[in-house]
């Protein structure tokens, strides 16, 4: 009841790429589907771990062992049986991003490999497609989440954006708009990234009513 005709036209007819279907992209996915999303295209070579459960919306008890793509597209079309669904189960990387048709209105990066990031922001800004990039969630417990949106030259304090920072700056990229929060991580005696649900969750809420408000502009 709050859109026009035309504003639900806009986001039936979107078509939006999810590299990354684990904590944040999952969550990021099940909302985009909820909001009218109707074609979306999920890039994931991973499987379903017991570790999982924890925070990822694709991750249950009766699904471990399985492919996230594959588990979340029924997921997906529970919600929506009219969705469009394209399921990429690959590990994205400078050989394999050719693999991937970017036609595309919106790009959302939801991984956590620092090298494939780099890819697809790089293919991005060549191609002219909008993007999004969520930048660090983990190791984060003990306050209320607090995520923004903003340029990547604005960034501070995360340690993902201090990379990105200096590459996009090398390529000449101006316009890299990532989701990130200035709370600090907490160090651990673990080399495992912790991360409970409330953050992920909250970072692909943020991430989510950028993308619609973007596609419905």
């Amino acid at each position: 009841m709050m859109l026009t005709q035309e504003q639900k036209e806009k986001l039936f007819s979107a078509h939006v790429l999810v590299f990354g279907v684990g904590g944040v992209g999952s969550a990021f996915v099940h909302m985009l589907v909820r909001a009218g999303i109707q074609r979306i295209s999920i890039i994931d070579f991973d499987t379903i771990d017991a570790t999982n459960i924890n925070r990822q919306l694709v991750a249950y008890t009766n699904n471990v062992g399985k492919l996230k793509v594959e588990e979340l597209e029924k997921q997906m079309k529970l919600i929506n049986p009219n969705v469009q669904v394209e399921k990429y189960p690959l590990k994205l990387s400078g050989e394999t991003i050719n693999q991937i048709s970017f036609d595309c209105d919106y790009i959302v990066d939801c991984i956590d490999d620092i090298p494939a990031k780099k890819a697809l922001i790089k293919l991005a800004n060549e191609k002219n497609i909008p993007i999004l990039s969520a930048m660090g969630a983990g190791n984060r417990f003990d306050e209320i989440p607090h995520f923004e949106i903003e340029n990547i030259a604005k960034t501070s304090y995360d340690p993902i954006a201090k990379i990105l920072r200096k590459f996009c700056a090398e390529e000449g990229i101006k316009n890299l708009q990532v989701c990130y929060t200035k709370q600090k991580a907490h160090k651990f005696d673990c080399k495992t990234i912790g991360s409970v649900v409330y953050y992920p969750i909250n970072m692909a809420s943020v991430m989510c009513a950028k993308v619609v408000n973007d596609i419905l502009k």
